[in-house]
């Protein structure tokens, strides 16, 4: 049978993978896989002028040359993700109507098909509204923006390595070289200013509410934009790392699953080059790949560890093809993506047996790290697995006890050093107040001789956080603890009652053994004698997620 009149004789994008002898110079510019056709799939796809030049390339020298061989850097990816995500974007493409005209005019006109767009996605009654913004220019100088660009690259770029230190410089020079004109990176300039204020730990800038407010009207409307940038998915998640630091865990729930969409939007969760067709009329491609590599992974982690810990959905991508960054020196964003990588066997969608459980503490053990809030989420991961276990085991081995332990007051010691330092890391709370739920709640000789230490440094980290929440977390685990002491007192009094064969003599109002405990948590003063004789749901209570700034006035102001 002939083939279909004007049908390009081009392979299936995706079907054969072979080396091709040159690039087009759009591929070359944009450092992208060129299959080496005129014109290439990337220039038809996204409607580029395709040409190339005519100076051949230069040869490698070969190893035999040189006297010694390269060894190439291997990126980690999982066993066939390629063929998963090129499955995925078939039947993606295959649903989509906006898409389809597209492929229906390369079949007719391969040179000038219509571009993948909306043209009937309803009536076009209204155009966008035009929106004003506050201009970041005018809330802080640029000695004040340098200042606090510093503090960020400092405290959180180690971590999170999502911007160029070096780009990211340039763009606050070029700036505050206009201050009149408004720019599309405004809102990660805000974010970044906003962060390094929040982490420079002194008082922060006085505008840093009215900064992230600005970054908040430009990113809500960004999200209906017709063409949303890196940009802004880059925002987004400067804005989620700001909420996860000072506000309610909604709301930075809500900012994870953001940053993700517009991830999506943006095409960044698939590598450059395997774009797929539905995400042409809104990829960015004029991107750096490892910065987007980064940033995809990055927020990744953020969206699933806040789901995980609020309870909640994490969203979930098709067709992911971007491959985990590389190793580079000054930042430690590999080493944060390698423990995400562990956590993700306690998806609740997946059937874990104890055994399993176990095997992912020996791995979380296995990693070394050097930065603090490396070790805080480390800790915390310990603690999630014995939190899974409790649920899962009958009895826990008393080995991954003391493992847990041990991690635990790895944490503890974390959190103290960040909190003399002044480093508001949302784990400095977090983590000390679920360890000693979780010493409380093995109840063992072991366990019990932990406390003290715990609850000396929490108390220490209250007093350099003086903030609502962190008191009430401590005086709801101190609480929590003279509860305990009440109950093995009244276990020993039954045990000396047995042994003497006497009967406890009843208790007075009013009595010391009878004293009212304040329970914060519950909103009111409770008496000892009625919570020792009820079953405690230390599970239930072990889930509780307690933020570091969680008071009414902060998250009104920089919410």
């Amino acid at each position: 049978m002939s083939s279909t009149p004007g049908r390009s004789s081009r392979p299936p994008l995706g079907s054969m993978r072979r080396r091709t002898k040159k690039a087009c110079e759009t591929c070359k510019l944009r450092k992208r896989k060129c299959d080496g056709h005129e014109p290439c799939a990337f220039c038809l796809r996204y409607e580029f002028d395709c040409s190339y030049g005519t100076q051949p390339r230069k040869k490698r020298c070969s190893s035999s040359t040189t006297g010694s061989s390269v060894r190439l850097r291997e990126r980690p990816s999982s066993p066939g993700l390629g063929a998963r995500a090129n499955v995925n974007q078939q039947q993606m493409e295959a649903n989509s109507g906006t898409a389809f005209p597209h492929l229906l005019g390369k079949s007719l006109n391969p040179q000038n098909p219509p571009k993948v767009y909306g043209f009937s996605w309803n009536l076009g009654l209204r155009d966008e509204p035009i929106q004003t913004f506050t201009n970041i220019a005018s809330l802080i100088s640029k000695e004040d923006m340098e200042d606090l660009v510093g503090h960020y690259l400092e405290r959180l770029h180690p971590v999170y390595a999502v911007l160029n230190p070096d780009i990211l410089k340039k763009k606050v020079a070029s700036r505050w070289g206009n201050p009149v004109a408004l720019d599309s990176y405004d809102p990660v300039l805000c974010g970044v200013a906003a962060l390094g204020s929040l982490y420079s730990g002194h008082q922060g800038h006085r505008n840093e509410g009215a900064l992230i407010q600005c970054a908040k009207e430009i990113l809500e409307t960004a999200c209906i934009m017709n063409k949303p940038l890196l940009h802004h998915a880059t925002a987004w998640l400067l804005r989620t790392i700001y909420l996860r630091s000072t506000n309610c865990p909604h709301a930075s729930w809500m900012a994870s699953c953001s940053t993700m969409h517009i991830i999506e939007a943006a095409g960044a969760h698939q590598d450059p080059g395997r774009v797929s067709l539905v995400y042409s009329d809104t990829a960015d491609v004029v991107v750096d790949e490892e910065s987007q590599r980064r940033l995809f992974w990055v927020a990744t982690v953020l969206n699933t560890w806040i789901s995980y810990e609020y309870g909640r959905s994490r969203v979930i991508l098709r067709g992911v093809s971007c491959m985990p960054p590389l190793p580079r020196a000054g930042d430690f964003t590999a080493d944060l993506i390698s423990l995400f990588q562990i956590s993700e066997r306690l998806d609740p969608d997946q059937t874990n047996r104890p055994s399993d459980f176990e095997d992912i503490l020996a791995r979380v053990e296995c990693l070394i790290f050097t930065h603090d809030a490396l070790i805080l989420s480390q800790s915390n991961l310990a603690l999630t697995v014995y939190r899974r276990l409790r649920v899962a085991a009958s009895s826990i081995p008393n080995d991954v006890i003391s493992r847990i332990i041990r991690l635990g007051t790895e944490g503890i010691a974390a959190a103290v050093r960040m909190a003399e330092k002044r480093c508001p890391w949302w784990h400095v709370a977090n983590v000390p107040f679920q360890f000693l739920c979780i010493l409380l709640a093995i109840d063992s000789r072991e366990s019990l001789s932990h406390v003290g230490h715990a609850m000396r440094s929490f108390k220490t980290i209250g007093m350099h956080f003086t903030t609502p929440t962190v008191h009430t977390a401590i005086d709801t685990i101190d609480t929590l603890i003279k509860l305990s002491q009440r109950k093995k007192e009244r276990e020993l009094s039954l045990l000396k009652d047995s042994v003497q064969g006497q009967n406890a003599e009843p208790v007075e109002q009013g009595s010391a053994s009878a004293q009212a405990y304040d329970a914060p948590w519950m909103g009111e003063t409770v008496n000892s004698t009625v919570l020792e004789d009820c079953d405690w749901d230390w599970d239930a209570f072990l889930n509780a997620e307690i933020p570091l700034f969680d008071d009414a006035g902060y998250g009104q102001r920089y919410g």
